[in-house]
């Protein structure tokens, strides 16, 4: 692809993406995931892979008809979803990119816990539960509910039935925090706190691969779904600082500091900013 092509397959991308989570409805979580997968894919088809999921969603559910009893019926979903299909935790390869594509995690059965979870709240919801995503720090796992009584699941690990007991554990495990267990967290994240956490995940990946032209279009889509997130505006500043811009680094880390003068890292931002205004200064 182009360059040309490749920025005009961005905007396009980046201009479905904000147009899906601008509804006054409610945000339809997977295929603002598809369009975030699309920028990283190109000449994937958001609106096609939808589709496939939304059957996926109904296959799983079919076998639970006819069955009232919440525990059974989430019992024949995750069935079909974990032993059936095979959904399951990328733990040999956690770090590929690919886990948290929708559109790959239905072709191989591999996941993180969100793309799992996401996949996992689809068919359920198709089953006549009320099902959300829950974002614990460090995992990420499911809550549903039907008839009064809820429960929670996690994905990650065959979709098995937790307690909250066990999301306080899992917690801990995956920060060694017990204090950052909240109980409201249990409640469900809101649909753009989802997708904030996916791209996150991205984020650290592209980072951690020092791959800095992909971790700054990650960051330009997070400021799509949280724009008052003044934190990507900032790492936005460092990013084009690393990638040789910096005129519009300077532009973005002056105005972190202006929309956040008591930030525990402002000092370290200013330094960086009067670096750069010397870099600026240079003769060429």
């Amino acid at each position: 692809m182009t360059e040309l092509r490749q920025d005009r397959w961005w905007a396009t991308c980046r201009e479905r993406l904000a147009a899906v989570i601008a509804v006054d409805g409610p945000i339809d979580v997977p295929l603002a995931a598809l369009w975030i997968a699309a920028e990283d894919r190109p000449g994937l088809d958001p609106v096609a892979e939808r589709t496939r999921l939304a059957a996926f969603a109904r296959e799983a559910a079919a076998g639970a008809d006819g069955i009232d009893n919440p525990f059974a019926r989430y019992e024949a979903v995750r069935v079909h979803l974990f032993e059936n299909i095979g959904l399951r935790g990328n733990v040999d390869d956690y770090e590929n990119p690919d886990n948290s594509y929708l559109d790959r995690v239905l072709d191989t059965g591999l996941g993180i816990p969100i793309s799992l979870s996401i996949v996992t709240v689809e068919a359920l919801r198709e089953a006549g539960f009320d099902a959300r995503g829950v974002a614990l720090p460090g995992h990420f796992v499911v809550r549903l509910e039907r008839d009064g009584r809820v429960l929670w699941c996690d994905p990650f690990h065959g979709g098995t039935i937790i307690t909250e007991e066990d999301c306080r554990d899992l917690v801990t495990r995956a920060t060694g925090r017990a204090t950052l267990f909240r109980r409201a967290d249990l409640d469900g994240a809101a649909p753009r706190a989802i997708l904030s956490r996916l791209l996150r995940n991205l984020k650290r990946i592209w980072l951690a691969r020092e791959e800095y032209g992909r971790a700054l279009a990650t960051v330009e889509r997070l400021r799509i779904v949280h724009p008052e997130d003044a934190r990507e505006l900032r790492d936005r500043g460092i990013l084009q600082a690393h990638l040789g811009d910096p005129g519009a680094a300077i532009a973005d880390l002056e105005a972190y500091l202006e929309t956040s003068p008591q930030a525990t890292d402002a000092g370290s931002v200013r330094g960086r900013l009067v670096w750069l205004r010397r870099r600026m200064a240079e003769p060429s």
